[in-house]
């Protein structure tokens, strides 16, 4: 059965990831935009580096075609936030990126994008799923559907170029790691053109990832890490496969993920650049925004995990959202996860304070009281099922010798300690995981946390 997650359909391609339920999927998203009074907007469908990725493009531009819909179909690999970007910069009716992110080479996946240029909302992909589980399908044409071409690599370069003091990154010396995915070239050219000498590892898009797994995580960037202490590099920056997502490596190979990089990018925009606009975190990101927030007097606004709950807040109002899960958003562009606008920043952020990487992170993690932020999954069965469904209707009243001063059921259950701490219990919608997140004063800390609420949940 084909259903929508928290970022699209994905699938492998050795099971149900075919051209079939493709030109299926995309025929059920045709319907929307049609629907919605969209159809001559016209569609952009992208692409990422992936075996067959392209021919996938071509099925879902096909469907859109017989359906009345004019589609553009990339002429090169593309990141999500281009396409995205796409969407928004030329008013289209919709886009449709193929990808699977961050995932193995053996899946793919179809992400739909609605004409505000982020995440389908719930009722949309609803929409989506009930035409798909009713067999719609866009009848074939008997002449060939008219295909147009597009680059979005200058326009939505100009678009970063524009938006940002790129003056800051001349004389850096920055490596890049697009992970051999759809980024390749992006971030390198954009700090290039501006002055910083870049050089890029891993960049030849490769359906393999050569070998690794597109995930920017510090297992997969070691190379990374060893070629910006090997050449005495300011930093090193790395996105995931479609470069929705970032992470970040400093002169001394110290590895910075998203949660790092929020807490990063916040006190440049708020503290330093007097940006305007609230900021919108998901659940099970580090709640140390919410310090950063009141000392620059900014609210925030706490959502469900999923950034299509982000960008809604980006639509209405927020300055920058962050999910916890690598992705990172701004409300100037188009309300989607952008990892090639969040390297560029992070690298005019270091052009800008004019010192080191670590010390900055020291600097703003003292300034704000980071200490320790985890995530973990765990395994569940049928019997310790059993005693997470307990426990998330009947939680402790204390973990770890501290008191539970405040409960949040927005997303899971969240437990507010009296020393600050909160620990995170959320059941997975695909597998059989609990994922429990924890944040404390060190990350000692929070690993025992996280470690007790998942023993007292499962009995384990």
């Amino acid at each position: 059965m084909i259903s929508f997650g928290t970022d699209g359909w994905r699938s492998r391609m050795d099971d149900d990831f075919d051209e079939g339920n493709v030109y299926l999927v995309a025929s059920a998203a045709a319907r929307y935009i049609i629907e919605e009074g969209m159809g001559e907007r016209g569609v952009i469908v992208g692409h990422d580096a992936r075996h067959n990725s392209r021919k996938f493009a071509g099925v879902a531009a096909r469907a859109f075609a017989n359906g009345g819909i004019k589609p553009y179909i990339v002429d090169r690999e593309t990141p999500t936030p281009a396409i995205a970007f796409a969407v928004v910069d030329r008013k289209l009716g919709g886009g449709v990126q193929i990808t699977a992110s961050h995932n193995p080479p053996v899946y793919n996946g179809f992400k739909f994008i609605p004409h505000y240029g982020g995440p389908a909302f719930p009722q949309i992909t609803s929409r989506i799923e009930k035409s798909i589980n009713e067999g719609y399908r866009v009848p074939e044409r008997k002449a060939p559907p008219e295909v147009g071409t597009i680059d979005m690599k200058p326009s939505y370069i100009g678009f970063i170029e524009k938006s940002l003091q790129l003056g800051k990154v001349k004389g850096l010396s920055i490596v890049t790691d697009p992970l051999f995915g759809a980024g390749v070239g992006y971030m390198a050219e954009i700090l290039r053109r501006n002055g910083a000498a870049v050089e890029e590892i891993h960049g030849n898009p490769d359906p393999e990832f050569g070998g690794l797994s597109p995930d920017p995580t510090p297992e997969n960037l070691k190379g990374l890490k060893e070629k910006v202490v090997d050449s005495g590099a300011d930093m090193g920056l790395a996105n995931d496969g479609d470069a929705d997502r970032i992470a970040a490596v400093d002169e001394k190979g110290g590895f910075y993920t998203s949660i790092e990089l929020s807490l990063l990018i916040a006190d440049y925009l708020f503290g330093r650049k007097g940006t305007m606009g609230k900021i919108a975190r998901t659940v099970a990101s580090t709640h140390t925004l919410d310090r950063l927030a009141e000392k620059y007097s900014v609210e925030v606004v706490e959502t469900p995990v999923g950034f299509k709950y982000i960008a809604k807040e980006l639509m209405g109002g927020a300055a920058f959202g962050a999910d916890g899960y690598g992705g990172l958003g701004y409300g100037w562009g188009a309300p989607e996860k952008d990892g090639i606008l969040s390297g560029v920043l992070l690298a005019e952020m270091r052009g800008s304070y004019g010192k080191p990487l670590s010390e900055i992170w020291e600097e703003v993690s003292s300034r704000h009281g980071f200490g320790g932020f985890v995530n973990r999954n765990y395994k569940v069965d049928s019997e310790s099922s059993a005693m997470v469904k307990k426990c998330l209707e009947r939680p402790p009243g204390n973990i770890g010798g501290r008191k539970v001063v405040e409960t949040s059921r927005i997303d899971g259950i969240r437990l507010s300690l009296d020393d600050g701490s909160w620990v995170l219990m959320r059941a997975s919608g695909t597998e059989p995981l609990i994922r429990i997140y924890a944040e404390s004063s060190s990350e000692k800390e929070a690993e025992e946390l996280a470690g007790e609420f998942a023993r007292l949940a499962t009995g384990g």
